[in-house]
C-alpha cells in the first residue's frame, strides 16, 4: 500500500471513530433528558394527587399506622397537655363527719365520714385508721371539652349518654389511693349554673377502668361509664344560699374516682343510627390522632374509634337526626394539629375527609372551651 493510500486508510477511520463517539454524546444526553422528564412528571403527578407531603426531617413523614397502640403514642400522651389541673384539699379522717370543698368553691361540696376509708395493702383490703390527714383530689367535668381533654366519652353499652355534670374523685394518703369500705357510703352536692343547671332525670354513672385504673391525664382505652345498681333518679337538693335559691345533684354513693350524674339520650332513637367515617391525609395516623363527634346543644361527645384495614376513623353510635361537630385533634412531634366539620342531621352513612391545620394549644384550648 502506497504512502497515500495508508494516508487515506488513516484519514477514514479517524472519521469512523468520531462518529462512533458522537454517537455515543447523543445517547447520554437523550438518556439524560429522558430521566429529566420522567422525574417532572413524576413530581407534577405527586403534587397533583395531593396525597402525601413530605417534610425534610419531620414527623409528619410517618405515614405508618398501628394495628395495636401503644401508651406512649401521642394519641394516649395528648391527654396529659390538654387536660386541667387537680383541686385538692386536706381532710382530717379523725373528725366524725367533714366537708371537703376542693378548690373552695362552695358548687362542691363532699362529705365523709369517719372510718369509712380502705387502703389494699399486700393485696388485701385493709381499713385505714382514723387518723392524721388524707388529701382529696378533684377533676370538675363541666362541658363537653372537659370530656374530650381527658377522653372520657360518653357511652354506656352501644349507648350514647347526656352528661349533667361529674368528677374524678381521688383521696390518698401517705402516697397510697384510698377506697370506700364495703357497706359505707359518702355524699357529694354539685351545683352547676346556666346550661347546666340539675336535670331531675339523671342517674348516678361510675367509671368503668382498666385494670390497674390508669390516672385521670392518662388515656384509658377500655374506658367506660356504668349505670348504678341503683336505677332511681338522683335526688336533687334546694338549698337557699346568701338569699338566693339553689338546685345541686345531692349523690350518696359508695365509689370513688370517675362519677357522673347523666342520661340515656334519646335523640333520634326511633329512626335508627348511620355510620360515620372520617378519613386524613396519610400525615394522620391513628397514633397521633383522636377523632370525636361533639353533639349541639348537650353535653354529649362520642369518640371515634380507627380502622387499621381501611386507615379511617369510624363511629356507628351517632343516632340519626343528631346534628353534631366532628372534631379532630392530632399532636405529631410537638405540635399540635385541629380538624373539624359540621353534621346537619345526620340521615344516612356519611364519609368525610378532615384537613388539620397546625394551632397553638393555647388557641386549642380556647377551641375546646367554646363548644
Amino acid at each position: 500500500m502506497t504512502g497515500s493510500e495508508m494516508n487515506k486508510t488513516r484519514i477514514y477511520n479517524d472519521e469512523i471513530m468520531n462518529i462512533v463517539k458522537m454517537k455515543k454524546v447523543y445517547n447520554i444526553y437523550f438518556i439524560f433528558f429522558v430521566l429529566i422528564f420522567i422525574t417532572s412528571c413524576t413530581s407534577c403527578q405527586k403534587e397533583a394527587s395531593n396525597e402525601f407531603n413530605s417534610y425534610i426531617n419531620n414527623p409528619l413523614n410517618d405515614t405508618v399506622w398501628a394495628t395495636t397502640l401503644k401508651p406512649t403514642d401521642a394519641v394516649n400522651t395528648m391527654t396529659t397537655e390538654l387536660v386541667n389541673d387537680l383541686e385538692t384539699a386536706k381532710i382530717d379522717l379523725s373528725a366524725d363527719e367533714v366537708i371537703c370543698q376542693p378548690g373552695r368553691s362552695d358548687s362542691l361540696r363532699i362529705v365523709f365520714k369517719k372510718g369509712i376509708f380502705t387502703s389494699l395493702e399486700n393485696g388485701v383490703v385493709t381499713p385505714v385508721n382514723p387518723e392524721g390527714t388524707a388529701t382529696v383530689e378533684v377533676l370538675r367535668i363541666r362541658r363537653s371539652a372537659d370530656l374530650i381533654r381527658c377522653i372520657r366519652p360518653c357511652k354506656v353499652g352501644n349507648d350514647l349518654t347526656i352528661l349533667g355534670g361529674g368528677l374524678f374523685i381521688r383521696v390518698t394518703k401517705d402516697g397510697k389511693e384510698l377506697s370506700i369500705k364495703s357497706g359505707s357510703t359518702y355524699r357529694i352536692i354539685l351545683a352547676e349554673t346556666g346550661a347546666n343547671t340539675p336535670n331531675r332525670s339523671m342517674l348516678r354513672m361510675f367509671g368503668k377502668e382498666s385494670t390497674p385504673a390508669p390516672l385521670y391525664n392518662v388515656s384509658d382505652p377500655n374506658f367506660s361509664w356504668k349505670a348504678d345498681a341503683d336505677v332511681s333518679n338522683i335526688p336533687i337538693l334546694t338549698e337557699n344560699i346568701n338569699g338566693q335559691q339553689r338546685e345541686s345533684y345531692h349523690f350518696i354513693i359508695d365509689k370513688l374516682r370517675w362519677v357522673s350524674a347523666a342520661r340515656v339520650s334519646t335523640v333520634g332513637s326511633t329512626s335508627g343510627r348511620s355510620r360515620v367515617t372520617v378519613y386524613f391525609p396519610p400525615n394522620f395516623t391513628n397514633k397521633t390522632t383522636n377523632v370525636f363527634a361533639v353533639v349541639a346543644n348537650q353535653k354529649t361527645v362520642a369518640k371515634f374509634d380507627f380502622d387499621y384495614n381501611s386507615r379511617t376513623f369510624v363511629t356507628d353510635f351517632m343516632p340519626n337526626g343528631t346534628t353534631f361537630r366532628i372534631v379532630s385533634i392530632s399532636k405529631i412531634g410537638n405540635d399540635f394539629y385541629m380538624g373539624e366539620k359540621s353534621v346537619s342531621s345526620l340521615s344516612s352513612p356519611t364519609i368525610l375527609k378532615l384537613e388539620p391545620q397546625k394551632i397553638r394549644k393555647e388557641k386549642l384550648q380556647e377551641f375546646l372551651d367554646a363548644l
